[in-house]
């Protein structure tokens, strides 16, 4: 429920502090509003992904796409209330007509009644994951694991006679013990699997340890800085060109639908081949469409469609290829508390940001605006190569193994 009193408090109370000053909205659109995302957003993820574990980016996508097709239709609604008579802009792309701007406060009101009953509705038909269930998917996913995992990583090293320090495995009975024993006999005649599941859990302290949690953070914070600044400033930019706002909150519709439908895909597309190679594809579409922006003000309006339905394409990397990724190297233990300090180390940077570009807009113009964020898109591409290939769960067993396989635990192997 707080998610719930978050949301709704952050956009109700913006209400009042729009009409004060900028510091008070600041506290309750991008503070308290922002505060409620974050806590809505982790859990729904990790239960899709305790349901579905081996098709974690799949679920993560048609999860995350709900929160995608929010402009399909606000885009709409808000203009119509805004501005209905779909006054123009001055030459800067801003609006300074006393009619709209009286109208925006009241704005708060209708957004906030509308998102807090869909939070609500919501929140009356969640439920967590059964306890039962989620051991037993556990169990056929880490026994699956095992015989695949094991076998290919283990074998590779045994022409040295010698494994990691951290991993000792009898290969030859780890691999003929899974064979001869059915994943379903197993957890139903070893009652030490269902009492005590063997899982990876990396817990939020061991992740601070790990180069994975700094280098997933780092690349949320290439990609959600270009996402926020398109989803800020689209319409501004196009202002300067195009004189229709009915077309420019159109645009921003269909690139709503866009980007819900990509998240699916993309989630699809992790599932099929892996964080590292879909994240950097996403990455180099958002570059060279970001360095190619400013051309769409010479192309017109088909063109600044095609670039921002483009770009809607690859938002899709911070909220469907980063939580996946968060559950598949650090386990769904704590994927929520994991995937909330990758988002602050991202969010936290965003003040600083808002000043920044201010700053080159009005002082060098879009131009090197688009060059400064498609920049920081392409080191996230630099960084993303740093990123293991894959990433295997190895199961480390005592020296003489036994079915009662109470005491695995898990390192990853990288590749």
């Amino acid at each position: 429920m707080k998610t719930f009193f978050y949301v709704s408090f952050g956009i109700l109370g913006t209400y009042w502090s729009i009409q004060h000053s900028l510091v008070t909205t600041i506290i309750t659109y991008g503070v308290i509003d922002t505060l409620g995302f974050v806590c809505c957003f982790g859990h729904p993820l990790v239960t899709a992904v305790e349901l579905f574990p081996n098709k974690k980016g799949f679920v993560t996508g048609l999860v995350a796409s709900g929160f995608a097709v929010t402009p399909l239709f606000m885009n709409s609604v808000q203009t119509f209330l805004v501005n209905p008579n779909n006054l123009q802009p001055a030459s800067d792309g801003y609006f300074y007509n006393d009619e709209i701007i009286e109208s925006v406060p009241a704005l708060f009101l209708i957004m906030a009644s509308i998102t807090g009953g869909i939070l609500l509705i919501g929140l009356l038909m969640y439920e967590e994951l059964p306890q039962e269930l989620k051991q037993e998917e556990t169990v056929s996913t880490e026994l699956t694991c095992m015989r695949k995992t094991s076998r290919h990583s283990c074998i590779k090293e045994s022409s040295t006679n010698t494994l990691d320090s951290r991993t000792t495995i009898n290969i030859e009975k780890l691999s003929t013990s899974l064979d001869e024993t059915p994943a379903n006999s197993i957890a139903d005649d070893e009652q030490p699997y269902r009492n005590k599941v063997p899982e990876l859990r990396v817990t939020p302290a061991e992740a601070l340890k790990m180069k994975e949690f700094y280098l997933l953070s780092i690349v949320c914070m290439c990609s959600y800085y270009p996402f926020t600044f398109v989803s800020v400033f689209y319409k501004t930019y196009g202002q300067t060109f195009i004189g229709d706002d009915t077309f420019l909150s159109i645009v921003g519709s269909v690139a709503g639908a866009v980007h819900a439908l990509s998240r699916v895909t993309v989630g699809l597309i992790q599932d099929k081949i892996s964080y590292k190679l879909t994240t950097l594809f996403l990455l180099g579409i958002k570059t060279v469409l970001l360095f190619t922006m400013v051309a769409t003000s010479l192309e017109g309006k088909v063109m600044y469609m095609i670039c921002i339905c483009g770009l809607s394409f690859t938002f899709s990397l911070a909220f469907v290829c980063i939580p996946a990724a968060v559950a598949e190297v650090f386990g769904s233990k704590y994927t929520a508390e994991i995937l909330g300090m990758v988002y602050f180390t991202s969010t936290a940077s965003f003040f600083l940001w808002a000043l920044f570009i201010h700053r080159i807009i009005s002082s060098l113009g879009w131009f090197a605006t688009f060059c400064v964020t498609a920049t920081v898109s392409f080191t996230g591409i630099l960084v993303t190569i740093l990123f293991p290939e894959t990433q295997q769960t190895q199961p480390v067993i005592p020296r003489t193994f036994d079915k009662n396989i109470e005491g695995i635990s898990y390192v990853t192997f990288e590749h």
